[in-house]
């Protein structure tokens, strides 16, 4: 038996983006949702719904990061400061890790950008060892830099199928619902890749 389809951290993946979107439902209208999820539209809007009042990247570390960042068990904190030669304020660290993690958050689609940044931070940073987590919420990449070394690339994990077979299910073409087991294990692969004590 695969005890990863056990893994409450997992199930606290598929959780999260199972919440995720059934806000992304309620807050974004229906044709440029369908072209986030299933395209390669960047998430826009300056407010995401009215009352709300929310950035695309705000939306996205309020209603899926932080709770993702609590399955990966990283103590995280928002906009940190103190990095010694950091040109500017990485989105996120995760501050019981060893080595220290900093993390970059773009909206859906964006993910360039988010690795960009997060490379760029992990290149200036003068304190080392140093993980850089970039994420637009669908995929997430590592890099890391030990001391007097370049920065080197060292995963790649997409949540993407995850979040487009929960999408279908709840959506207007209300798909067959997809065996948890195998959403479970897409998620503990991840988890296996991100979580703190293997980053």
């Amino acid at each position: 038996m695969d005890l990863r389809n056990h893994d409450a951290r997992a199930q606290r993946v598929l959780a999260a983006i199972e919440t995720f979107l059934d806000v992304f439902d309620e807050r974004v209208e229906s044709e440029h949702a369908t072209n986030v999820l299933y395209g390669n539209t960047p998430l826009t809007g300056r407010k995401l719904g009215d009352e709300y009042g929310q950035k695309p990247e705000r939306f996205i570390v309020e209603n899926l990061i932080t709770e993702i960042a609590g399955a990966l068990n990283y103590d995280y904190r928002s906009q940190p400061v103190g990095f010694d030669g950091i040109n500017g304020t990485p989105d996120f660290t995760a501050l019981a890790a060893e080595p220290t993690v900093v993390g970059e958050i773009k909206e859906p689609n964006r993910i360039e950008h988010a690795r960009e940044q997060s490379f760029r931070y992990v290149q200036q940073a003068t304190a080392r060892p140093l993980v850089g987590v970039a994420t637009d919420g669908w995929t997430w990449i590592l890099h890391t830099a030990e001391e007097d070394e370049s920065p080197t690339y060292e995963k790649h994990v997409s949540l993407r199928s995850v979040f487009k077979d929960i999408a279908r299910e709840k959506g207007h073409e209300r798909s067959p619902r997809r065996d948890r087991r195998e959403l479970r294990m897409e998620c503990a692969e991840f988890v296996e890749a991100f979580s703190v004590e293997v980053v």
